[in-house]
């Protein structure tokens, strides 16, 4: 059954997938910040308010996930903002994230060179979203 969108159970979901796995765990070796991913609202895709997700992720493991305002995601170390439709073309892997963010597309609050050296970890993080099977709202 799929999940909705940025739900607490899809964020639960995401957390399981990236502790299950080890491409993740070796990218991301090292890694020991915060990141907060603002969803913006877009209304007309059935998407009304915007969304947190403040991941704690250390050393190849994603120790927290969870839901929360947009306010809460902005107290992370880094922070990247987009629009719900924008997350929803990373999430399909039509968008590289780290592409996204060097056009412009994705806006980053945070180092952009430490974020560039784990690609690999940031393309996994993206992977593991595409195995939920997920329901999203401007689809219904």
């Amino acid at each position: 059954m799929a999940i909705k969108a940025y739900s607490d159970e899809w964020v639960e979901q995401f957390k399981d997938e990236v502790n299950k796995s080890s491409v993740y765990k070796t990218a991301a070796k090292g890694w020991k910040w915060t990141v907060g991913l603002v969803v913006e609202a877009e209304p007309e895709k059935n998407f009304p308010e915007s969304r947190g997700l403040v991941m704690d992720l250390f050393d190849g493991e994603a120790r927290d996930i969870k839901l929360g305002s947009a306010a809460d995601a902005q107290k992370c170390d880094f922070v990247i903002t987009a629009p719900y439709s924008r997350w929803k073309q990373v999430s399909k892997m039509e968008l590289d994230a780290t592409m996204g963010m060097l056009q412009g597309k994705l806006k980053l609050k945070g180092d952009l060179p430490t974020i560039v050296r784990y690609t690999q970890a940031s393309k996994e993080l993206t992977k593991c979203t595409t195995r939920i099977p997920t329901e999203w709202p401007d689809e219904q």
